[in-house]
């Protein structure tokens, strides 16, 4: 037999030998018998095991706010500004056990962009944050979830508001080890608590942050409906503000896009306390507005 016609005969085999269900797209995932092995890889998963805190206005989202400051201890800032924040949290890789896709090990990466312009004053951004961070999620039961790891948080002035101002950069950055844990007490509330612990302080900052938080989701306003109402709280404090809080909510409609977690929600916003804005972090604020948010 020559060889072309024996590399034709062997890539005939190859093709007419069907391919496993292990390895087929379509395929249910299968334990690894041969090593003994129960759990399932999945690469880029769909949908995180830690739910995201729908109030917090520093976790890393998309979104637009149309706010109004009615009071604001940012010098020379009007009181109309636009908000926009971009950014999401991307699964990598998580582990669960056979048949259950909802438990097990999740690593996640967190990006983000949060700012501010003063429509006041010809839209001039006011200042923004970069937000991003690796996090390892473990999921017991499908309604408990911690999380572990390290975010990071840096903070700039606006360059337009700079220049008017005079205002330099005080170069506030914050990079924290965190441990968070969120429980869904029924089908409708959900509570959160997490805690950040920065390393490599500086001298005008302090170590420690508590946050916390509450959510409720509504029933739909139709039995066909993909959505429903839902209200949020979230708190957050820190020792360089000698622990008062910024308490930020929302109230609108929460639409599931049927993907993961994907949803898009149409709230109202409001808030009181620390500036969103870490350059600012020693300046209050409350502010009320209207927004457009997108998770994914």
């Amino acid at each position: 037999m020559t060889l072309q016609r024996l590399a034709a005969t062997a890539m005939l085999a190859l093709l007419g030998t069907p391919v496993p269900r292990a390895l087929a797209n379509d395929a249910p995932e299968a334990p690894d018998v041969a090593a003994g092995k129960t759990g399932v890889w999945a690469f880029f998963p769909e949908a995180g095991f830690y739910p995201l805190y729908i109030a917090d206005p520093l976790r890393p989202q998309s979104a637009m706010l149309l706010a109004r400051m009615p009071t604001s201890d940012i010098p020379d800032a009007g009181g109309t500004r636009f908000a926009l924040r971009l950014g999401g949290q991307f699964p990598i890789v998580a582990r669960h056990p056979y048949g259950d896709s909802e438990c097990g090990w999740q690593l996640d990466f967190e990006g983000g962009f949060t700012s501010q312009f003063d429509i006041d004053n010809s839209l001039d951004n006011i200042g923004w944050d970069g937000l991003f961070g690796l996090l390892l999620d473990y999921k017991p039961r499908p309604a408990l979830a911690f999380r572990f790891g390290t975010l990071h948080d840096s903070a700039h002035v606006g360059d337009e508001y700079a220049e008017r101002t005079g205002r330099m950069r005080l170069g506030y950055t914050r990079e924290e080890f965190v441990a968070g844990v969120s429980v869904r007490a029924s089908q409708r509330w959900r509570y959160y608590a997490e805690v950040g612990v920065q390393y490599g302080t500086k001298n005008f900052q302090e170590p420690l942050r508590a946050q916390a938080g509450v959510e409720y989701q509504g029933e739909r306003p139709w039995p066909s409906a993909r959505g429903g109402w839902y209200a949020a709280l979230d708190l957050r404090a820190y020792a360089e503000n000698d622990w008062h809080p910024r308490a930020t909510a929302q109230l609108g409609i929460n639409v599931p896009t049927g993907r993961g977690n994907g949803r898009y929600r149409f709230a109202f916003e409001g808030g009181a306390g620390r500036t969103v804005l870490g350059e600012f972090f020693t300046d209050s604020e409350t502010y009320a507005g209207i927004g457009w948010y997108f998770d994914f």
